[in-house]
């Protein structure tokens, strides 16, 4: 997949519009909606590494769609923010399960 179908589908997964990514980076909007076009392939090593940051994934995966090995650190990162807005009943569930996993 293209950088751009990469972009795209990481906003779509976490739900976040151009615009938040463009604030949240400090990317013009327009420079944004260009990667998402295809009209400019791929940004370069600094806005690339902004964009990363800010969706909590690897530079490579955005560029090539692939997982590197470290970017595990990033999802079990991301799993354990994600806890945090939980439910109390909802973070009991996912507890038991964890629990129940790891004592296979």
């Amino acid at each position: 997949m293209s950088f751009a179908e990469n972009l795209k589908d990481l906003l779509d997964s976490k739900d976040i519009e151009i615009k938040e990514l463009a604030h949240g980076t400090g990317i013009s909007k327009n420079t944004i909606d260009n990667y998402l076009s295809g009209q400019k392939s791929i940004p370069n090593a600094e806005n690339a590494v902004k964009i990363a940051k800010y969706l909590g994934t690897s530079v490579e995966y955005l560029i090539t769609g692939n997982v590197m090995e470290n970017n595990s650190n990033l999802e079990f990162s991301k799993l354990v923010r994600n806890l945090y807005s939980l439910k109390m009943t909802d973070f009991e569930s996912i507890k038991h399960i964890i629990n129940s996993l790891a004592e296979k």
